[in-house]
């Protein structure tokens, strides 16, 4: 038999027994169908929200007409040319056009025009100032901002002997400290508006402290003080410390000045306002007094009230080097054996030589051997001699102040190299330079009648010096010689 008649068989034999079974058990059936009815009703009751369902509003569609034509901004992006921002120094020699060529203008309608511009040549008169400028990208001048130069005067004396004090004491009454800034601004017919506002700038107390390690300047720069404040600091201890000689590895100083600051930059370096400096274990301390109403009484003191003023300063340069003492010794010129009556100081051709004491000049012109030199005679019987010069700034009868620039070092007369020859003299005597402060009387304290003053205004100054860290005076002493010369001539 085939497999197809075999399972056609096998089919119609099970349908003929399920037949059967509906037909002999019909009780059993139907309770077995209604049994599977009620069990699908429960599952639908099962998975029915409960309740009531709520009637979802109908959907609504909100339609904004909106305005996408950028046209006219795209095409105002596209007239405007791209500006770029540039800054640049205030150079020496500079003219209008070399500046503004170095801030990317290079228009030449603009260069001619800006050329003629007075603001812009008065800020040619002082180098250093920052000019900034936006420049389009066709080299036109947009805009320009830029400090313009002020001679800071300070307010008068109403004290008529104010005026006869050594140029070395600084000035009694502070100056306005005030700037003037310059803008100019591109006008669209071309032209440009120039506008001039004054300026307040804002003083600070800054300070610095450092070691000495090789130089006093070295270590001024790397305690971030500016020279001016070191040369200030110089001829401030100049009656007491020879920066030339005395200063040693090691040494320490400590100094707060003022500065003034407008929008973020450094306008001005001010005066010291207190300093400290340990040389050789002694300590040399300044603070700055200026009572009102007593300009006569203005200047630098000791912590004590002790004067700073000395009659002469201990050298007519700020720093040099001896290359040839007092004595003897074989002239470097002529090789023979001669005394030397002065001290040659090692200098480059062009420093200011500046005199040790008030006087008035007797000489300037030449003399053999002694090349160019100026000799100054001072009250008491005291003379000096600056020789081998290249250059003088009195002439003969001018009287001249204490700190005050003679002439420049040169290398004239019998020199074998740039130098200057120094003399000094008592009572028409040579005597040996390196004693000046054997011969250099202290200068007037305090008057007891500002002494509470003086005390009440230095109080800060005095203790912003005990506040610098790095500075332990344990181990040191005051000097025993307070004396010192006083700063040269800088506004508050």
């Amino acid at each position: 038999m085939s497999l197809i008649a075999k399972t056609s068989a096998r089919l119609r034999a099970g349908l003929f027994q399920l037949r059967e079974a509906v037909e002999g058990h019909p009780g059993r059936i139907t309770a077995a169908v209604g049994s599977v009815l009620l069990l699908s009703s429960a599952t639908a009751f099962g998975l029915a929200e409960y309740g009531p369902q709520p009637q979802l509003p109908p959907a609504t569609t909100l339609t904004v007409p909106l305005s996408l034509d950028l046209t006219p901004q795209a095409q105002a992006l596209e007239d405007q040319p791209p500006s770029v921002y540039a800054t640049a120094y205030v150079q020496a020699g500079d003219t209008v056009e070399s500046l503004l060529r170095r801030l990317q203008v290079t228009d030449p309608a603009q260069l001619r025009q800006l050329a003629a511009n007075a603001d812009l040549r008065a800020l040619l008169a002082e180098s250093g100032h920052v000019v900034t400028a936006q420049v389009n990208s066709l080299g036109e001048l947009v805009r320009m901002q830029a400090r313009l130069p002020q001679v800071l005067k300070p307010q008068p004396s109403k004290d008529p002997s104010a005026a006869a004090h050594s140029a070395n004491l600084t000035l009694a009454h502070p100056a306005v400290q005030s700037w003037r800034l310059l803008t100019l601004a591109l006008q669209p017919d071309g032209t440009f508006q120039s506008e001039v506002t004054q300026q307040t700038a804002q003083a600070q107390l800054r300070m610095a402290t450092g070691v000495v390690r090789s130089t006093l300047f070295a270590a001024a720069d790397a305690a971030g003080m500016p020279d001016s404040v070191a040369t200030q600091m110089v001829n401030l201890f100049a009656g007491t410390v020879n920066f030339r000689r005395d200063l040693r590895p090691g040494d320490r100083f400590t100094v707060a000045y003022r500065v003034y600051e407008a929008q973020g930059q450094v306008l001005r370096v001010g005066r010291i306002v207190s300093a400290e400096i340990i040389n050789q274990g002694h300590v040399h301390s300044a603070v700055w007094f200026n009572p009102p109403g007593h300009p006569q009484a203005a200047g630098y003191y000791n912590p004590k009230g002790g004067s700073l003023a000395r009659a002469f300063l201990l050298s007519p340069l700020p720093y040099d080097r001896i290359t040839s003492g007092w004595g003897w010794r074989t002239n470097p010129v002529m090789h023979f054996h001669e005394f030397h009556k002065g001290i040659d100081l090692a200098i480059p051709v062009g420093t200011p030589v500046k005199t040790i004491a008030d006087g008035r000049v007797a000489y300037a012109g030449w003399g053999t051997g002694y090349g160019k030199y100026v000799k100054v005679v001072h009250p008491d019987g005291f003379a000096t001699i600056y020789a081998h010069l290249s250059q003088f700034e009195v002439h003969v009868g001018e009287p001249v102040k204490q700190g005050e620039v003679v002439a420049l070092s040169g290398n004239t007369g019998w020199s074998t190299g740039p130098h200057l020859y120094f003399q000094f003299f008592v009572n028409g005597t040579p005597v040996n330079p390196l004693t000046i402060a054997h011969y250099s009387p202290k200068g007037t304290s305090v008057p007891a009648a500002l002494r509470t003053e003086f005390l009440a205004q230095t109080a800060t100054p005095r203790q912003v010096l005990a506040l610098v860290p790095g500075l332990d005076v344990a181990s040191v002493k005051p000097s025993s010689t307070p004396g010192a010369g006083s700063a040269a001539p800088q506004l508050d």
